[in-house]
């Protein structure tokens, strides 16, 4: 008989091997040369683990010093009680940029993503009391990352930030400008793009007060900016605008054709119609595109790369929905889950899930409880739930179902001023401010020209409502419905339920996993039965439309 022996499990990192041993002479046979002639002793073996480019450097071709004068001291010290303990202890704003550089050039993943983790936090814990260089701070950094480790990643965060508040925009985009004109390259010029989306007067106000000064000519920010931002959108909310930009554009004499076509297409945008409805982002996709996957891993890789998830929000809902539907007792999700949405947020410049959407949806008893609550804990784990970054906001009234699906609508919601600040101090506008959804009724006949949109067209508003085009748009809006299901106030998921639909003889209708059925009825004939778990809220149940809108903080 043969002694067998279970195998002992690989090292992985981020691992402790103890922080202590860093530079002991016992331990250390390899050496990190800094500038001014100093150096960090530390064990080959121990940065080889965490670094493949290292191990190369140490096992391959036999290296026994490592160059790293190009790094701050503080940085390289970070970086090797890192390798040693797992952890960033003394990460900070001073040598974030050397720390994350080192971690790019020599291929620790874990610590790429640590200082990911750091960077969004400092965007989404920006001080109560900031100033122009708190906002700099983050913008250089991103634009640094972009430009040097080529991914922007960093870009997107920070843009969105600034993007979803006016005051940010204020503070920094104008101030920016003035200081560099004539010195920004297009990853910063487009960074600027993506941060001014929602008020691009801001950028047209820049290109007009450069064609005032001296010669009047288009610099290169200016075509950038004319080139790339709503123009249209721009000139609708402020027509002395449009007047003060076409003034200075008929000054230039002699343009290129290159600026002769820009200025025509101007023109051009000044006599664009004005869309009436615009239909909301991903608001109908198919419950098959997420429930086709059989693995959990296999609906993660999809989400990852999935034009249809716009946001944080929208990966939440399609992994809701889809466990809501598979999971059962037995189900386990990845132990590094959490590791997994800091990497797609990261990636893809989300932001914090709204608490609303966590809380109450979040509800779910029975069987599949703790897979559920696996979710949620992950998601707290990775610290990626607002608490305010969202205003929460639902219709004046509630509806029938009937009422909703069936009969056009123009469904009114107010929204708080102080919490999504469309201006600075009191607004001067007579009424409330808000926003109308459109709902183009269903038929029976053809369910697919059901519709939501949101009136974008502020002359169409009646003169009790308007709307600040700056901060409400369909970029910052997710869709849900609330209920109240086995006495629970609960928000119930539609963007991955595709439009409301009926049984083949009309009898029924669901909408998603929502069933409108009396106790006892059974709900088939459906064409697109592939939900095997339902809530059966009644014929009698009433819907109050809801909408989490995005604002500036996020903490």
């Amino acid at each position: 008989m043969t002694f067998c022996e279970e195998p002992a499990p690989k090292v992985s990192v981020p691992a402790d091997f103890g922080v202590e041993l860093l530079g002991d002479p016992n331990h250390a046979n390899i050496s990190f040369n800094l500038r001014d002639n100093q150096q960090i002793h530390a064990n080959s073996v121990i940065v080889s683990l965490n670094s493949p480019v290292l191990q190369r450097l140490i096992s391959d071709l036999c290296f026994k010093t490592i160059e790293v004068d190009d790094f701050q001291k503080d940085a390289v010290q970070c970086f090797l009680e890192g390798c040693y303990s797992g952890r960033l202890a003394k990460i900070n704003k001073g040598i974030f940029r050397d720390l994350n550089k080192m971690a790019h050039v020599f291929k620790v993943n874990w610590m790429e993503k640590r200082c990911a983790s750091y960077y969004r936090y400092l965007t989404e814990n920006i001080p109560d009391k900031y100033d122009f260089q708190d906002l700099l701070y983050l913008f250089e950094e991103a634009c640094f990352a972009a430009r040097h480790l080529k991914t922007d990643a960093s870009l997107n965060v920070i843009t969105s930030k600034l993007n979803s508040s006016a005051s940010y925009r204020k503070c920094f985009v104008p101030r920016f400008l003035d200081e560099n004109a004539g010195k920004l390259d297009d990853i910063e010029l487009n960074g600027i793009v993506k941060a001014s989306q929602r008020q691009p007067e801001l950028l047209v106000s820049f290109v007009i007060s450069q064609l005032k000064v001296g010669k009047p000519e288009l610099s290169k920010e200016a075509k950038f900016f004319l080139q790339n931002i709503n123009i249209s959108r721009c000139f609708r909310k402020n027509p002395d605008l449009q007047t003060s930009l076409i003034e200075q554009l008929d000054r230039i004499e002699s343009p290129s054709t290159a600026d002769y076509k820009l200025v025509l297409s101007l023109y051009k945008s000044c006599n664009t119609v004005v869309e009436k409805y615009c239909s909301l982002h991903n608001t109908f996709n198919s419950f098959n595109t997420i429930n086709k996957f059989t693995e959990f891993s296999d609906l993660l890789e999809f989400l990852k790369s999935s034009p249809d998830v716009k946001s944080f929000n929208m990966f939440f809902e399609a992994v809701f929905c889809w466990l809501f539907n598979n999971a059962n007792s037995s189900t386990k999700l990845p132990t590094d889950l959490s590791d997994l949405i800091l990497e797609m947020m990261t990636k893809n410049g989300w932001r914090n899930i709204a608490s609303h959407l966590v809380n109450y949806m979040l509800i779910v008893d029975g069987e599949r409880f703790s897979v559920f609550q696996s979710f949620e804990n992950a998601i707290r784990k990775c610290k990626a739930v607002s608490s305010d970054g969202y205003e929460y906001i639902t219709s004046s009234r509630e509806y029938e179902w009937e009422d909703l699906l069936f009969k056009e609508n123009d469904v009114e919601f107010v929204t708080s001023q102080n919490n999504l600040s469309p201006i600075e101090g009191p607004c001067p506008d007579n009424g409330d401010c808000g926003f109308i959804i459109h709902i183009t009724p269903s038929k029976e006949e053809d369910t697919n020209v059901f519709n939501i949109q949101l009136l974008q067209d502020p002359a169409a508003y009646p003169s009790h409502l308007h709307l600040h085009e700056d901060e409400i748009s369909i970029e910052n809006m997710h869709f849900a419905l609330e209920m109240t299901f086995s006495g629970k106030k609960r928000l119930f998921p539609v963007s991955w339920y595709g439009k409301p639909n009926c049984n083949v003889n009309g009898s029924i209708w669901k909408w998603g996993a929502i069933y409108f059925i009396d106790k006892g009825e059974t709900p088939l004939g459906f064409s697109d039965e592939n939900i095997d778990w339902r809530w059966g809220l009644g014929r009698q149940a009433k819907i109050t439309p809801a909408f989490l809108i995005q604002r500036g903080s996020s903490t």
